[in-house]
Parts: C-alpha cells; sequence; structure tokens
C-alpha cells in the first residue's frame, strides 16, 4: 500500500517556519494523548490560587486568546487575580468582552516566552500537534496531543518530566488513514444541554472512578461526599448521561460500522 504523506506548517516558537514532513505509512497508527501538569509559571500559580475557575487558553504565536470562565467572575479576589496574571504575562490587553460566565481576554502579543518554562515549544520539538485550547483548572495544566510516533512520545514526557509534575490521563491509538477526525467536537454540542447539577453529578463520577474497571466509587459513596441523598444522585447523574449520549450518537452515526 502507497504511504500517506503530510506538510504540517508550524508558527515556530523561534520566529520562523517549522515544517514537520510527516509519513504516515497506510493504517499507521497515531496517537492521541490527553494529560495533565504542573509547574511554575503564572497559569499554574493562578490555578492553584483559584481552582474552580476555568482558563481555556488559544495561542497563534502572534495573539493569545483566553476564555476565563468562574459562576462569579465579578468576585474581587478573582479580579484582583486576573489583573495580576495579565500584569506578569507582561502583554497588552487588546480587547475584553463578557459573555455570560465567561470573560474573553486576547493580548496583543504571544506571551508564551514568558512562561518558564513554556510547554508549548516543548510539545513542538517532539514533532506533536497540540489541540487547543490548553485548560487551566483545578491547580493543573490540561493538554491534549496527537504524536504521530511512539518515539516522539516518549521523547515528549522525558522531556516535560525534567521540569514537571506529569500525569497521563488518556490515551489511544488511532489507526485511521486520515487525522481530520480527530480534532476538537464542540463541548457546547456535548454539554450545553446540562443543567449545573447534572454537570456536577457528571465530573463527580469520573473523579472518582466511578467509571473505572474496577469501579473505584459507588453511587452511594459519592452522593454522601456531596451530602445529597442517592436517589437524587443517580437521577441527575442518569440525566446527564442520556443528554451525552443523545448528542454523541449523531457523531457515532458518522463513523462507518462493520454490517
Amino acid at each position: 500500500m502507497p504511504a500517506l504523506y503530510g506538510i504540517i506548517v508550524v508558527p515556530s516558537f523561534y520566529g520562523y517556519t517549522h515544517l514537520m514532513r510527516v509519513a504516515l505509512e497506510y493504517r499507521m497508527a497515531h496517537f492521541e494523548v490527553a494529560f495533565k501538569l504542573q509547574h511554575e509559571c503564572p497559569y499554574n500559580a493562578f490555578s492553584k490560587m483559584h481552582p474552580a475557575v476555568v482558563i481555556s487558553h488559544w495561542c497563534n504565536w502572534s495573539r493569545d486568546v483566553l476564555e476565563i470562565a468562574h459562576r462569579d467572575l465579578r468576585d474581587e479576589r478573582i479580579q484582583k487575580s486576573i489583573q495580576e496574571l495579565t500584569r506578569v504575562l507582561g502583554a497588552r490587553i487588546i480587547r475584553r468582552s463578557y459573555a455570560s460566565s465567561n470573560l474573553q481576554i486576547v493580548l496583543q502579543h504571544c506571551a508564551c516566552d514568558k512562561i518558564p518554562p513554556p510547554t508549548l515549544p516543548v510539545i513542538e520539538g517532539r514533532n506533536c500537534l497540540e489541540l487547543q485550547p490548553a485548560v487551566y483548572t483545578g491547580g493543573w495544566e490540561w493538554y491534549r496531543v496527537i504524536a504521530f510516533s511512539e518515539r516522539d512520545l516518549r521523547h515528549l514526557f522525558k522531556d516535560l518530566d525534567e521540569y514537571c509534575k506529569v500525569e497521563v490521563t488518556s490515551r489511544r491509538s488511532i489507526s485511521n488513514e486520515s487525522i481530520r477526525d480527530t480534532f476538537l467536537v464542540s463541548t457546547t454540542a456535548l454539554f450545553g444541554n446540562l443543567t449545573v447539577k447534572q454537570r456536577r453529578a457528571l465530573m463527580m463520577a469520573l473523579d472518582n472512578g466511578y467509571y473505572h474497571m474496577p469501579r473505584r466509587a459507588t453511587a452511594g459513596e459519592i452522593a454522601t461526599k456531596l451530602r445529597v441523598p442517592r436517589t437524587s444522585y443517580v437521577d441527575h447523574l442518569r440525566k446527564a448521561e442520556n443528554k451525552v449520549l443523545q448528542t454523541v450518537g449523531s457523531y457515532l452515526r458518522l463513523s462507518p460500522t462493520e454490517a
């Protein structure tokens, strides 16, 4: 079978265009990996101080776009911390806008070179692609990447281990011809219909190992942590599962299935 070749153009951390020529043999697997890390940087410091805040970060090496989400962004402590974060990043804000419970900030210049040490150049240097946005919440930085070889993946985590605490949260091998199916599905499409209680029930189930094999926690144990009746927790969890699966079903139907 012929090989499938891809040319990937990456805006470089060092200011020039870096070309990665990726040879994907027919049915050769590539890898989608999600991981979280902690290291000394302004974003991580902010997330540790305000673990309930979610910062989504997009970067094209020219502009940084930050979307900051929290149930009460008018909180004075959070406002002061946001001001301190942008001051430390040293980039001028050229746009600031509120949308629902989100604050969107566009920085005039990419501030990645002010983060010691920056993570994205390490990902790029090992021929991996970051699936943006990076997310900062719960005292961790969360990333998703595509790696085109096991060797690149090993070297990536070896590099990150030198200055970060790293935990892999998921990994899958993909054997399709194209990588286009690996990229993001709208989170609004998947989770936008969930209520606050349903979203919380689902996150608690995930965080406490409810879906692990074998199961690490029962619904009753999670309900106890939340200080709610088991029946109420299970009701919220089942409704959340039903809504997510109904949405995912439309995407599942896009994939060919064996007869």
